[in-house]
């Protein structure tokens, strides 16, 4: 009896954990950017993103949509640490400093921004942020990109990302509105796209609070089994 009783306990706790971690694991999702064309230095581009939107307020050269060659591929630079990589072939295109805003349409948590080629031999360009990122993958050697190998370094506490020929994902730690952005320098190409984990979707329950009840209730289960032990 007692044996039986420390199996249920057990194996309770551990199937709500099986049950919620594909969630946790869940792939990343990613805009789908309207087209739309420039230069312009104040343009708005709107977005997709799952069951929300995005909208990028600034300047931009133009925004490729779905039909464009899939920059995203190979996927190396972008799934170093599990990652998936964008696959619509969707990002907002760039070719001089500009300034601009990144707008979800409900509160994200922890999101990702994705580039395209930023930099190039001998002149990198700058992206600076008003939050702090982690670097999650990058085409350093041997994970080139579509435009091939390139580097990065980070400065500025971690808000800024300089890059040369540099393709990779960085993420953000904490719930998002906006995200605002600025670059240095013109270049003839580069660009990025925003995604976000299933998990952060502003109409998806976060599990954490649940996985910490379930252990409560594990815990619990075995404490009790130990009382009637003693009696």
């Amino acid at each position: 009896m007692l044996r039986s009783l420390i199996r249920k306990a057990v194996v309770g706790a551990a199937a709500g954990f099986l049950t919620l971690a594909p969630m946790v694991a869940s792939a990343q999702i990613w805009t789908t950017w309207t087209a739309a064309t420039g230069p312009t230095v104040s343009g708005t581009v709107n977005g997709v993103l799952g069951a929300s939107t995005v909208t990028y307020t600034g300047g931009f050269n133009d925004a490729l949509g779905t039909g464009g060659p899939n920059y995203w591929s190979p996927t190396a630079p972008f799934t170093q640490s599990g990652q998936t990589a964008p696959t619509n072939a969707s990002f907002i295109r760039l070719v001089a400093a500009v300034q601009g805003t990144i707008s979800f349409g409900a509160p994200v948590v922890n999101p990702y921004i994705a580039f395209i080629s930023v930099g190039q031999g001998g002149s990198p360009v700058a992206y600076t942020f008003n939050s702090a990122f982690s670097v999650l993958s990058n085409n350093n050697s041997p994970n080139c990109a579509f435009f091939g190998c390139g580097s990065f370094v980070v400065s500025n506490a971690n808000k800024t990302i300089a890059g040369t020929e540099f393709s990779g994902l960085i993420q953000f730690t904490g719930t998002f509105s906006s995200i605002t952005l600025s670059t240095d320098a013109p270049e003839s190409f580069h660009g990025f796209t925003v995604g976000v984990n299933r998990l952060a979707d502003p109409n998806t329950t976060v599990p954490e609070p649940s996985t910490y009840a379930l252990m409560a209730a594990g815990l619990a289960g075995l404490g009790l089994v130990a009382r009637r032990r003693r009696r």
